[in-house]
């Protein structure tokens, strides 16, 4: 009776590190995958291709910039992109590091750091920036992921560049 148990538990056990390793196997794979997304949506925007940007979003996201107003839709990421584009800004660098990748169904949320500079005009040096971010991925039927909700914000503290 007792080594019936015990080979239950190890069988259990067994069991529950293969599904562990699965998942971790799962969540790898996604996060390589985010990380390729994230590389061809920072060359999109390096180049200022507007229609190349926003094709990484769902029709109902949800973006949340820092310092700006949360903006619903497709359509409201990509006014915003482009009346940055007019306003002469421009970004010259872009770079993203995946921290972490969870999943849950048909939902994948990242969190990660990033590393950028922006051209401003009138502005005679390069504004360089850092900060982290928040992405929420949903997997569409054909396997491919799409942009929910975003959300990022500097670490820079503008404050102490005045005093």
């Amino acid at each position: 009776m007792k080594i019936e148990i015990l080979k239950s538990l190890c069988v259990l056990c067994f069991v529950l590190i293969m599904a562990t390793n699965v998942k971790s196997q799962s969540n790898d794979e996604l996060k390589s995958k985010i990380e390729n997304l994230n590389k061809e949506m920072g060359s999109a925007m390096l180049s200022g291709n507007t229609e190349k940007s926003i094709s990484f979003y769902l029709p109902d996201a949800i973006s949340m910039p820092n310092n700006g107003k949360m903006l619903e839709g497709k359509e409201a990421i990509k006014k915003s992109n482009e009346d940055m584009m007019k306003s002469g800004m421009k970004v010259t660098s872009f770079e993203t590091t995946t921290v972490k990748v969870m999943s849950c169904d048909k939902t994948i949320t990242e969190i990660g750091k990033y590393m950028m500079t922006l051209s401003i005009p009138g502005q005679t040096d390069p504004i360089k920036d850092h900060g982290k971010y928040l992405t929420i991925w949903e997997k569409q039927g054909d396997g491919s992921l799409k942009v929910k909700l975003e959300i990022w914000n500097t670490d820079v503290n503008p404050m102490e560049k005045m005093q």
